[in-house]
């Protein structure tokens, strides 16, 4: 195959000799060192082929042979080059495509990430954009190993992640850590308190209840075991289940500032249309409308080949404009806000508890308001403890 390049690039040619000796001229180009290929007879005498620059060189040996010499195909990157001589635009396109072929092939085009299971894919994707690995970025700009550190610090449950960048294609692959595995109703444990609290009510499936109604409790304690001793002086290991319930109090501080900038979108907006193509933007749309302050969304409708976004396709960037207002707070103002965000407080960080009580202080110092609010929440505060036989 390499031999065909070389000849490819030297160009061929490909002959007949006619006449009385043309096996004298195989022996005058042996004597001359002009190599030949391919020989082979003919009816009218023998054809072969030989390198472009060295035809003009058989010519004479041919007269001394008594043969004619006719040529049957030119062929190689010299006659070429030679027939398309007069187009030059051919051969700058040629040279502008490759020469984009090689730029665009220093960009990712596509970012595949495998091994997910819990871990949400959509977060991975923006970590990995915040760290480098985005679609139009330079290959040669990721470091792997940074990427790799970053990721793993901010994703808890991850255990292993690699980023290997072949041609325009990033392949990020990931290993979660090893679950616990749920509980399956054989294996022996207790119930611990994972809260403090004063208990209320006790209702026990297994186990050996080790705490009364109306008792106060720890986080830690032990509310269930999982160890019962017989008559006969043999102890039996239990899966303890039971469902504790108490009343635990949870507190928590909010500050508001009395005087603040209140910041609100206003109805005005500007909306701008682009091309884009990895990490160019070419506007399709003109906006002439300016905003001093202005919030920035923007919405992306790229094509798909084969189910995989390419990087290639429309962008809408909107601007909203923003108005600032200042705002001055008094008592009444900050107890609705300290009672707004308790409520959310309340859903989120609580939501399986039942809510006993609620008292909120608003204390007013140094130009803020302080809100306390203090929680009484009736909920289960039980919690399962595996724990070995052999111990």
């Amino acid at each position: 195959m390499l031999l065909g390049i070389i000849r490819f690039f030297k160009g061929t040619v490909s002959f007949r000799a006619q006449g009385r000796s043309p096996e004298r001229l195989l022996n005058l180009t042996a004597q001359r060192g002009v190599l030949l290929w391919n020989v082979r007879p003919s009816p009218q005498g023998l054809e072969g082929e030989v390198a472009a620059r060295d035809y003009r060189r058989i010519r004479p040996l041919a007269r001394k042979a008594a043969v004619r010499t006719t040529i049957l195909k030119k062929s190689g990157f010299p006659f070429l080059a030679a027939a398309y001589r007069g187009r030059a635009g051919l051969a700058v396109g040629a040279a502008l495509g490759a020469a984009l072929l090689v730029f665009l092939s220093q960009f990712l085009w596509t970012i595949d990430v495998v091994g997910q299971e819990h871990v949400s894919e959509a977060r991975l994707r923006t970590l990995l954009a915040e760290s480098g690995v985005k679609t139009g970025a330079l290959c040669r700009g990721v470091d792997a190993g940074q990427v790799k550190r970053d990721i793993l610090l901010k994703v808890e449950d991850i255990s292993w992640l690699s980023v290997n960048i072949v041609g325009c294609h990033a392949n990020v692959e990931i290993k979660e850590k090893t679950r616990k595995p749920e509980n399956d109703g054989d294996t022996p444990c207790n119930l611990k308190a994972k809260e403090d609290g004063v208990i209320t009510k006790i209702t026990v499936g297994e186990g050996v209840t080790e705490v009364k109604k109306g008792s106060g409790v720890a986080k830690g304690d032990l509310l269930v075991s999982g160890v019962s001793a017989a008559r006969e002086g043999t102890v039996r290991y239990l899966h303890a289940e039971g469902e504790i319930m108490a009343d635990v109090i949870s507190e928590k501080e909010f500050k508001l500032p009395k005087e603040d900038d209140y910041i609100s979108l206003t109805e005005n907006k500007a909306e701008r249309r682009q091309l884009g193509f990895l990490i160019f933007r070419f506007p399709c749309t003109l906006s002439f409308r300016f905003f001093a302050s202005a919030a920035r969304t923007e919405e992306a409708d790229w094509l798909t080949a084969d189910k995989t976004a390419l990087p290639l396709g429309f962008v809408t960037e909107t601007l909203h404009e923003l108005k600032t207002e200042r705002v001055t707070r008094d008592e009444a103002n900050a107890r609705a806000v300290f009672n707004r965000a308790a409520l959310l407080e309340e859903l989120f960080a609580k939501g399986e508890g039942r809510r006993v009580s609620k008292e909120l202080t608003v204390a007013e110092n140094d130009g803020a308001f302080t809100g306390r609010v203090r929680w009484v929440f009736n909920e289960n505060i039980a919690e399962s403890v595996d724990f070995s036989v052999e111990e």
